[in-house]
């Protein structure tokens, strides 16, 4: 009598490959906890887009995520599932977030970086310099942009004096939102820029 070996097969297994795969697939950012241009907020928020996508549960999305940690961050998470593995259970995604947070990016810096955009002013830095650093820190202050409107009037209250009066007029004519104010103000600041030597060219030829 012939008889059959039937190998068992753990379909976690392939499902966690699989899963794997497909995250690592979409690129997520890394995070190693050392480099000081790296943005905690910013790792954790973009990496919950993708496992979103993804449709995975909660404890999922703390397996997958681990994938991104490097170097201190990595041993960080390795020492966060030792202490829940002996005292308080599994970890899912909320409870990772906030000791994430309170590790790499505690409340204190979170409020420093709120009052540096409260009080974000133009400067000395090119539009589309202040551009971004208006779209990176408004992530700390949401209820000072909570709407559309809102928004474009922070960023206009900390333009440079000869741009304001441009992005006023740009919201009043047009439907906009602050990523095309951005661009439109940009756009009017290079072509500034440009008329500055035609300028000077014109005011040597006069005084000549």
């Amino acid at each position: 009598m012939k008889i059959e070996v039937v190998a068992l097969v753990n379909p976690r297994v392939g499902t966690t490959t699989t899963r794997v795969r497909d995250f690592i697939r979409m690129n997520p950012l890394e995070f190693h906890g050392s480099n000081i241009e790296e943005y905690p907020q910013q790792f954790i928020d973009e990496v919950y887009k993708v496992l979103m996508i993804m449709g995975v549960t909660p404890i999922e999305k703390v397996e997958l995520e681990a994938y991104q940690l490097k170097g201190v961050a990595q041993v960080w998470f390795n020492q966060l599932k030792e202490d829940r593995v002996v005292n308080k259970g599994p970890l899912d995604w909320e409870k990772f977030k906030v000791a994430f947070l309170d590790r790499f990016f505690p409340l204190e810096m979170r409020e420093a970086k709120a009052l540096e955009f409260i009080n974000l002013r133009q400067g000395d830095m090119s539009m589309k310099e202040y551009s971004l650093k208006f779209t990176q820190l408004s992530q700390y202050s949401p209820t000072m942009v909570a709407d559309p409107r809102a928004r474009m009037s922070k960023f206009v209250l900390g333009a440079s004096v000869l741009m304001v009066k441009e992005c006023l007029t740009a919201m009043l004519v047009k439907e906009i939102d602050v990523s095309h104010l951005m661009v439109h103000a940009q756009q009017i600041e290079e072509e500034k820029s440009k008329d500055k030597p035609r300028d000077s060219k014109r005011a040597r030829r006069d005084d000549s």
